[in-house]
Formats: C-alpha cells, sequence, structure tokens
C-alpha cells in the first residue's frame, strides 16, 4: 500500500513521493503531480482544453498561502481571475489582461486569512473530456466558495 500525505494547500491525500514542488504555491508534490497530469491533458488534447483557465486559476488560487510576496500576490490575481469566469462570465482576452495588470507588485495584498478548502484536485476527473470539463467547473466553484468572504475584494479588483 502507498504512503499517503495531506497536501497543505488543498488537503488533498496524495501518494507520499519525491518529486518537485512549485516554488511558492504550498502544495505536496503528489498533489502538484496531479495539477501536472490535467495540464499535460490540458495541452495535448484540444477537447480538455475549455477547462484550462478554470483549473488553473482555482488550483493557483487554493495553493496561494503564506507570506511569500509571490503567493501574495498570486492570490490576489487569480481570485479576481475565477471571480471573473465565474460571476461575470468574462472572455478569455480579458481574464489575460486582468492578471497582468494585477501582477503589478505595488498593488495591496489580500489579507491573509487564508480559507479553509473544501475541496481538492484529487477529485478532478481525467478521464474523458466532458467530464473533465464538469469536474473543473465545480471544483472551480468550491474554491471560489471558499474564498466567499474575499468576493467582494474580487469585485473591486476585476475593476482594473
Amino acid at each position: 500500500m502507498t504512503n499517503m500525505s495531506v497536501c497543505p494547500g488543498c488537503l488533498g491525500r496524495f501518494a507520499d513521493i519525491e518529486g518537485p514542488v512549485h516554488a511558492y504555491l504550498k502544495g505536496s508534490a503528489g498533489c502538484w503531480a496531479r495539477f501536472g497530469q490535467a495540464l499535460a491533458l490540458q495541452y495535448s488534447d484540444h477537447r480538455y482544453w475549455p477547462a484550462h483557465q478554470l483549473l488553473t486559476d482555482a488550483y493557483s488560487l487554493q495553493h496561494s498561502r503564506g507570506d511569500d510576496p509571490r503567493a501574495r500576490r498570486s492570490a490576489r490575481i487569480h481570485l479576481a481571475a475565477l471571480y471573473a469566469q465565474i460571476h461575470l462570465g468574462q472572455s478569455e482576452a480579458r481574464l489575460v489582461a486582468l492578471r497582468k495588470a494585477l501582477s503589478d507588485p505595488s498593488l495591496a495584498d489580500l489579507p491573509t486569512v487564508w480559507p479553509v478548502p473544501s475541496v481538492s484536485i484529487a477529485e478532478i476527473d481525467i478521464s474523458e473530456p466532458a467530464r473533465h470539463l464538469h469536474s473543473v467547473e465545480r471544483f472551480a466553484l468550491a474554491v471560489l466558495s471558499d474564498w466567499s468572504d474575499h468576493h467582494s475584494i474580487a469585485a473591486q479588483l476585476c475593476k482594473v
């Protein structure tokens, strides 16, 4: 039986493996590997691509924790982008421009009250494109719901 570990970013249980992790996103090697699997599908098979924006923003937001200035900036960027997609229905081009504008390090960071995650990327279905998109949509909605105390900030950030 494989040893399991809990990811500090999403609290999901993943195989306790040795491997790379992100430089400032808080995640276990097993969680980072699962995210990498999903990204590999999205980049290698166009049928998985519609889930890319939601998955990247939800995963990055959920794992942007701690005092590292890059993580705090990441939280600001991905909270606004996720909010813009789900609540405002903004286009991919607008999301790219929003992320770029919010990457300015002089902008104020979010408060450091990180919500407790209710969902993990372990629940993402990678078996076929339609199921993948549906599971990513559920995942992104749950992550954004976890951050509901910050929605007013997200709405303000989307006006940049």
